[in-house]
């Protein structure tokens, strides 16, 4: 495979577990590449679907911005983590967890592509079906690499891959909403109360 995110959405199970046995080159480089990518996707994103165009300053405010959500994904998989049985440095594993980031880069992608290419009133329309069907194709297709990453780069066994995949995602995922929707939280529960 020409690049390890293409290897790894398409083969994620032999993919994983060569990529796995690669030396680490990078030290510190290595653990925060493919999460400052992520963090930089988002903020294109953003600045895209904010503006008629890619604006510099747009995007790397929302890149600092939304970089809680890889943070947040790093912070998720230290928690989980044990010992792996190869003694694979934190900072491969960060690496090579990341590496699995391709089907929510597409989403990405197609979600800039339609705020890019469509007037407002037709891409506000389009991006709904985009954010919910095209996201649920997302969360399936990367449980199934996390849960590979689980298996051939910390070596679990099915269930215990599974557990860590539910507990990363529960946590990340908890990290992500409440940072993103706490302040909209209190007033809507108190509004569904009647308070």
């Amino acid at each position: 495979m020409g690049s390890p995110e293409a290897w790894v959405m398409i083969q994620p199970r032999s993919a994983f577990a060569a990529l796995a046995r690669q030396p680490a080159v990078g030290g510190m480089w290595l653990a925060i590449k493919r999460p400052l990518f992520l963090a930089f996707l988002l903020g294109c994103t953003i600045s895209l679907a904010t503006s008629p165009g890619l604006s510099l300053r747009l995007a790397a405010g929302a890149t600092v911005c939304w970089s809680f959500v890889p943070l947040a994904g790093i912070a998720a998989l230290i928690s989980v983590r044990r010992r792996n049985r190869d003694g694979l440095s934190l900072a491969r594993i960060i690496d090579l967890y990341f590496t699995g980031q391709g089907p929510w880069a597409l989403w990405l992608i197609g979600l800039s592509a339609i705020w890019s290419f469509l007037p407002p009133a037709r891409a506000f329309a389009f991006s709904t079906f985009w954010l919910y069907g095209a996201a649920s194709a997302a969360i399936v297709w990367s449980a199934w690499i996390d849960f590979s990453f689980f298996r051939f780069v910390l070596g679990r066994g099915r269930v215990g891959a599974w557990g860590g995949l539910l507990l990363q995602r529960l946590i990340s995922w908890s990290l992500v909403i409440l940072f993103f929707g706490a302040p909209s939280i209190p007033p809507e529960i108190a509004a569904r109360l009647k308070l």
